[in-house]
């Protein structure tokens, strides 16, 4: 760690331990509350505002029962005795303040035996549930945003992965995440209603207790496992997670300004709880293991393909470039996915808290402790451990408050230098991979050498800390700072011996090894004035802010050759030659904003929010802009001319917004003039030459988002319908402008007026609770649909850099590729449709088919079920789309020295055969046809799929022995994850559609939880 991130954090937490010794004497809650005839609901909201307590309450209780009310400055008791007592009783568990039907006797909260936390309706859970929103937090029923139900503690805590955001798949509506393998620090792409941009990046905003993270490690280290850009979030501990939440809309996002075009998302980690100290431990074991299987293959049907192919081609095989017919064993058959990709990996992890409080102060310390070893043979894998602690304090007169939050995380990982997926599609003869004598073969491609080298040694460690300051200097009137502070640094080597060169040909060789290390440094601070004023049916609420963020990036990366010695790669002084580069970046931003709401009578909401964004990515003009939203909705179930409805149509809200966000994700100094050196030298001297042009009017991407949507509450709130409609219109896009060659450089990165529009709709349904005897069901479904299109290209002169042209009046997902019209039956070579749709070789082939391979609809549908000691929970979660066929090998054609999918042997064979693939051949003569094959429709299939992604089932222990062994909870559970797939998809994994690639992994859990 620097010295500055050392004396930053010295300094916060010696800061926050002073502000934290206030008097711990145990006060009430204090409530003021005036209105004329308010409903209990409405009430039971103000004091959810006001203590952060949430009602719990069966569908007996009228929470429509109208009164007036005048408190000021009382107690939470005489608040509650007040408006529940003698008709309802109520007690207060935890955070959560209990109702019941009050039975015949005196009106008195304590002859009341404990009631569960779990009535067919909770207040809490569903819609006054808290929601936490940019600067602050709202319930479902009075924002005007769309904001997802959060993704809280016990649906994160479940989960295996070591990456909080995989926590997210199926769950919210409008949210695609994908994942690119099945090994922690893969890259996970997280696309939130669609793609706004041309060539930049379209990933949500992130932002942890206040601080913005960036969600990738860009390069990822060196790793050819992680990737280029390898995820941030895996170095994130689940188990510190509180809650997830997705900021969708203009209204919700505008108030990011430059940064929210993508949509946000909050993430909170875990705070202490109010009561007596409760020391909760979870451990945990798991078994891991490829999901999937292809059918390659077999020996005999292999050796036929290769024979097949020399007779085609009209070759004769030989020694040399048929070893596999002439020297192999044409007996031996090795299954290289069981050898390669289908042993078992192990997975250890325990997590120990303690939390408690009370009223004026509450904390919690964690840590945790997981190691995990990979399906791939060898010893690969990774351990972790981490601490995270959180700390508040208010003083006597509950006026002051301070908070503190901080996490670290260490990780040490061992992997292969390459992914052994790659490698299952070795001949199935292949010799064997050691000798008598237990050493390695190397007298062929031995997979097995992936055991010695090239190996990636990575260690990451990554601290986030957050401090909050807020003194309330006149009732609802609140000062409040915010400061956070991120320090993700890691260092790799990926180490190549010279023990994976063959013994004979060493002489003269060398070993050599790669050193990598990356460095990102977040600091932000966030000045804030709230203010809150409740005057007869009117409330209001404003918000006034600034930001202050700086961001520095370091990547370094080192080449040592020569080494002598295998013992010493590690160690760069005894290499022969050393060269390397380092590259780093900054970025500074600064904004002021506000935020404005409106309650009349809980029935007429409004919000306006603006941000002022200066930011160091633009150019000197337009460094700076403005963006701003509004929201308004309309809770028309309290219309009195609902009233008679109310027994069946409880809660209904319409909601509308519109505003402008915009997309910085486009780099740094990017509109700054770039040079290369340039070819050969002058004098000696080496010149420069101009690449790329400055530009002063360099501007942000600019999103407009407007949106329309219905909330439904049916019988009491118990079955909840929500549905959004959703239009994005994206312009002033970035791209590079080519330039004449008269002006010296090649090109300047400029805003073209371009416009994208994403549209779609999002559809959630939710039934809280639905009870016969002793079952009880929950449920939650959710399904969006969405479309992707390029609404206008004023200039289609200017080319965009992309792997796929962009069409005006098409997605930018689709692409055109050729129609594929079978094989020649005399020839046995691949046929496609000219433009007047007759069959053609490759040359002639036309690609004018329209291929779109983004999702046509997805979503999820959670169910959880309870009987007596026992809950389970189910997650489905389900994809619509077209996917990468990934039955064609790329690098070998069905023929070549390399196995198949067994889809291959509906080939072509002899003059007058009728099918879609072509001869086999083991030279590159039809290479042609077979690249284009793969561009025409033929490269493409169905990649839908239904997964069941995670299922758990837990035991609750019998109180009788929680109280003999002295816990307070006690559970034993068993889970999995990606327990199987319904697809038609012939690959490995319809979700990574990738060949070579370890796809996401089938694991089961066993664990036991408790609580002392």
């Amino acid at each position: 760690m620097p010295k500055s991130a050392r004396r930053c954090t010295l300094f916060i937490l010696l800061y926050t331990c002073c502000c934290l010794q206030v008097n711990a004497r145990q006060a009430g809650n204090r409530i003021s509350i005036t209105g004329r005839q308010l409903s209990l609901q409405s009430i039971f909201s103000k004091i959810q505002e006001q203590t952060g307590y949430y009602f719990s309450y069966n569908a007996d209780i009228d929470v429509a029962q109208l009164m007036d009310v005048h408190f000021n400055n009382e107690s939470l008791t005489i608040v509650l005795n007040t408006v529940l007592l003698p008709r309802y009783a109520w007690e207060l568990d935890g955070h959560s303040i209990n109702l019941k039907k009050a039975l015949p006797g005196p009106a008195t909260v304590k002859r009341y035996p404990p009631f569960n936390d779990t009535p067919a309706l909770v207040m809490g859970r569903t819609l006054d549930e808290t929601v936490i929103i940019a600067y602050g937090t709202t319930t479902q029923r009075v924002t005007t945003a769309i904001c997802s139900w959060p993704v809280k503690v016990p649906t994160i805590a479940r989960q295996v992965t070591t990456n909080p955001l995989l926590t997210l798949q199926g769950r919210v509506p409008g949210l695609l995440v994908t994942q690119s393998g099945g090994i922690g620090g893969s890259a996970v792409k997280v696309q939130l209603r669609g793609r706004n941009s041309l060539v930049n990046g379209t990933q949500p905003l992130y932002v942890i207790d206040g601080i913005p993270y960036n969600p990738v490690i860009t390069g990822g280290l060196g790793s050819f496992i992680w990737g280029d850009k390898a995820s941030a979030f895996n170095f994130i501990n689940p188990d510190d997670v509180e809650s997830i939440d997705v900021m969708k809309d203009a209204d919700a996002t505008a108030i990011y300004g430059s940064r929210g075009a993508n949509g946000v998302i909050l993430i909170t980690t875990s705070k202490g709880k109010a009561g007596k100290a409760v020391i909760r431990a979870v451990v945990s074991t798991s078994l891991s293991h490829t999901a999937r299987k292809v059918k390659l293959l077999n020996t005999s049907q292999y050796l036929d393909m290769r024979r097949e192919a020399f007779k085609h081609d009209g070759v004769s095989p030989n020694q040399r470039n048929a070893p596999d017919l002439l020297l192999w064993d044409p007996q031996r058959y090795t299954d290289w996915q069981h050898e390669l990709i289908g042993g078992t990996g192990h997975i250890t992890s325990t997590q120990l808290s303690v939390s408690g409080g009370n009223d004026n102060y509450l904390y919690r310390l964690s840590g945790h402790y997981r190691k995990e070893h990979l399906v791939f043979p060898g010893s690969f894998g990774s351990t972790r451990g981490g601490l995270h602690i959180s700390m508040s304090g208010k003083s006597t007169d509950q006026r002051f408050e301070a908070n503190f939050s901080g996490s670290f995380l260490a990780d040490n990982s061992d992997l292969p230098g390459s992914d052994f997926t790659s490698m299952i599609m070795l001949p199935p003869n292949a010799p064997p991979a050691y000798l008598d004598d237990g050493s390695l073969n190397y007298s062929w491609l031995n997979p097995y050498i992936g055991l010695i080298g090239p190996s990636f040694e990575g260690a990451v460690k990554n601290v986030l800390a957050n401090v909050g300051l807020q003194y309330r200097i006149l009732p609802g009137l609140i000062l409040k700072t915010t400061m956070g502070y991120n320090w993700l640094t890691g260092r790799s080597a990926v180490l190549s011996p010279l023990a994976i060169i063959p013994p004979l040909l060493r002489n003269g060789r060398s070993g050599s090894s790669q050193h990598y290390r990356y460095e990102a440094i977040s600091r932000i601070i966030e000045p804030q004035a709230t203010y809150r004023l409740t005057k007869g049916s009117w409330q209001l609420h404003g918000l006034l802010g600034g930001t202050i963020q700086g961001y520095q990036e370091m990547r370094e990366s080192l080449n040592a050759d020569g080494f002598e010695d295998d013992a010493l790669l590690r160690n760069i002084y005894y290499a022969d030659s050393v060269y390397g580069k380092l590259e780093s970046g900054a970025y500074r931003y600064v904004a002021l904003f506000g935020r404005f709401g409106l309650n009349y009578q809980n029935r007429y909401l409004m919000n306006l929010s603006i941000r002022r964004d200066g930011s160091s990515r633009f150019g000197p003009r337009k460094q700076f802009a403005s963006f701003g939203a509004i929201g308004t909705a309309w809770i028309f179930s309290e219309e009195p001319f609902m009233t008679p409805l109310k027994k069946v149509i409880s809660f209904g809200k319409i909601r509308a917004s519109y505003g402008t966000t915009g997309n910085d994700q486009i780099g740094d100094y990017q509109y700054l003039g770039e040079y290369n050196k340039a070819d050969g030298a002058y004098q000696g001297v080496t010149g420069l030459k101009p690449v790329r042009l400055f530009n002063a009017d360099f501007a942000w991407e600019l999103t407009r988002k407007s949106e329309v949507a219905l909330d439904l509450g049916f019988l009491h709130d118990r079955l909840l319908l929500s549905a959004s409609y959703y239009l994005h219109r994206s312009s002033n896009q970035l791209i590079s402008y080519p330039l004449p060659d008269i002006t010296g450089a090649g090109s300047i990165i400029g805003n073209l007026p371009a416009v994208i529009r994403n549209n779609g709709l999002e559809l959630s349904l939710s039934v809280e609770r639905i009870q016969h005897n002793k079952l009880i069901w929950r449920s939650s479904f959710n399904i969006s649909f969405g479309h992707n299109k390029l609404i206008s290209y004023p200039d289609p002169t200017i080319p965009v850099e992309a792997v796929n042209p962009f069409v005006e009046g098409q997605a930018l997902s689709q692409q055109y590729v050729a129609t594929a019209m079978g094989v020649d039956p005399q020839t046995g070579t691949y046929q496609f449709a000219d433009a007047e749709n007759h069959p053609v070789p490759a040359a002639k082939a036309v690609e004018n088919k329209a291929m779109d391979v983004a999702p046509f609809w997805y979503g999820g549908w959670v169910n959880n079920l309870d009987l007596g000691p026992f809950s389970m929970e189910i997650l489905l979660h389900f994809v619509r789309q077209k996917g990468v066929n990934t039955t064609f090998d790329p690098d070998y054609m069905p023929g070549y020295q390399r196995n198949q999918y067994a889809v291959v042997q509906s080939r072509w064979q002899q003059p007058g055969d009728i099918t879609d693939r072509q001869r086999y051949t083991q030279n590159g003569t039809l290479w042609s046809g077979y690249r284009k094959a793969m561009k025409s429709d033929l490269g493409y299939e169905d990649a839908s799929f239904l997964r069941v992604r995670h299922v758990e089932v837990n035991w609750s222990f019998p109180k009788t022995t929680l109280r003999r062994l002295h816990l307070q909870e006690g559970k034993l559970y068993i889970q999995g994850q990606n327990l199987f797939t319904i697809t038609r998809y012939k690959g490995l994994d319809p979700e990574t559609q990738l060949r070579g690639t370890l796809p996401p992994l089938r694991v089961f859990t066993c664990g036991l939880k408790i609580a002392l």
